[in-house]
């Protein structure tokens, strides 16, 4: 097998497990990072140590290899642009990441490819600049058109883990600054989610629908349960409509940019299910996800071996899932600051069924996703338990 030359934008976890799957292969990877070390950067061959959002940084990682991709969204699409026009491919194509990363052309996408989702409303970019009356004026009149009070309000960019977003109950609530959007809050049951494979010359994939659940006091994703316990309608609809919202992406991606690569990657849709049995949209990652970390332990192939094969030009694995899977995230204890420790490591991989996947981050915070484990079973009850068996043996402090 020829060596393809994969760089990386960023040093995360991503990175890191897609590398830690790689290794199976010839592989390669370059990877630039802000901070050295890091996660992806400690398995990588090469580290670049420069900001994300410096052009001159991108391009000196594509300069050195013969594809580029990014683990997380918040890079320079101008400098992809500029990677593509030298004959680098980006994948996904920029084209997919400018739309990624503006939450409102995401909203106005969906709606141009038929796809349900909440009822939203631009606000005005001025918004928090404008007198107190005149704001609640317009966030008033802005709430009626989806619904009323309460709205959500999403900020357009830099949105992450719950960060971007928040509840306004009325018109006097103080908004986000920033150019953002109103949305209807949704009446949903559960919060679902679909990782979607599509690489070239291949038919789309996906893996079976999960159920994410939220911690409010992290405000992130802390459980993901695989498959989703819906009846078989419900899972095949949202598998229907990620499908669908990929195959959008790549439509728009082509049409703003014919040479560039459009959708081809791993992606992962996030879907509510409201309460009357409706599946909603609400927004796609171009890359590995939270929710699909369970495919490493439970799944013929992961999502990171997966990203991995389309970047090195192989062809794409079996989605199919063996056992049912519970996964956890491992978080930083409140409070917890400085170089982790991890206290009860060997009694939680004592739970049977359990893997336990550490991110190798240097310093913990509370919150902080320092790693997460998955137990698999026969019934996704045993799972559950075996999963809460291992994280309630498991802390993760600061020494």
């Amino acid at each position: 097998m020829g060596l393809r030359r994969i760089g990386l934008l960023g040093g995360g976890q991503l990175g890191r497990m897609t590398i830690e799957e790689a290794r199976k292969y010839p592989s390669y990877f370059a990877v630039l990072s802000p901070d050295f070390p890091s996660p992806g950067a400690d398995l990588a061959d090469e580290v670049v140590i420069g900001d994300l959002s410096d052009p001159e940084a991108v391009l000196d990682l594509g300069g050195r290899v013969d594809v580029v991709s990014y683990e997380i969204e918040h890079v320079r699409v101008d400098a992809l642009k500029e990677l593509e026009a030298r004959g680098i491919p980006v994948l996904p194509g920029s084209a997919v990441l400018e739309r990624i990363q503006d939450k409102g052309l995401q909203k106005r996408l969906w709606d141009e490819a038929g796809l349900a989702q909440a009822p939203w409303v631009d606000l005005p970019e001025n918004l928090s600049a404008l007198p107190p009356a005149d704001r609640a004026e317009a966030l008033r009149s802005r709430a009626a058109r989806v619904g009323g009070f309460p709205v959500v309000q999403k900020l357009r960019r830099g949105g992450y883990d719950g960060r971007g977003v928040r509840v306004l109950s009325g018109p006097s609530d103080e908004p986000l600054p920033g150019p953002s959007f109103l949305e209807a809050r949704v009446d949903f049951s559960k919060e679902l989610a679909v990782v979607v494979v599509r690489a070239p010359g291949s038919e789309p994939a996906a893996y079976p629908c999960v159920e994410m659940v939220f911690d409010p006091a992290a405000n992130l994703c802390d459980s993901v349960r695989a498959p989703a316990d819906e009846p078989p309608e419900v899972l095949e609809s949202a598998l229907r409509a990620a499908l669908r919202c990929v195959e959008a992406l790549d439509r728009a991606a082509h049409a703003a940019s014919p040479g560039g690569a459009g959708a081809v990657g791993v992606f992962a849709v996030e879907l509510f299910l409201s309460r009357d049995g409706r599946i909603l949209v609400n927004e796609a990652a171009p890359r590995p996800h939270n929710s699909g970390h369970f495919t490493q332990d439970a799944c013929a192939a992961s999502q990171f071996e997966q990203y991995f094969r389309i970047l090195a030009g192989l062809p794409p694995a079996s989605t199919e899932q063996y056992r049912p899977a519970r996964m956890l995230n491992i978080l930083g204890d409140p409070g917890a600051s400085g170089v982790p420790e991890y206290e009860g490591l060997a009694e939680a991989l004592a739970v049977p069924g359990v893997t336990v996947h550490l991110y190798g981050k240097r310093e913990v915070r509370p919150w902080r996703k320092m790693g997460h484990l998955t137990a698999v079973a026969d019934t996704p009850e045993e799972a559950a338990r075996r999963a809460e068996a291992a994280r309630s043996r498991l802390r993760v402090l600061g020494g």
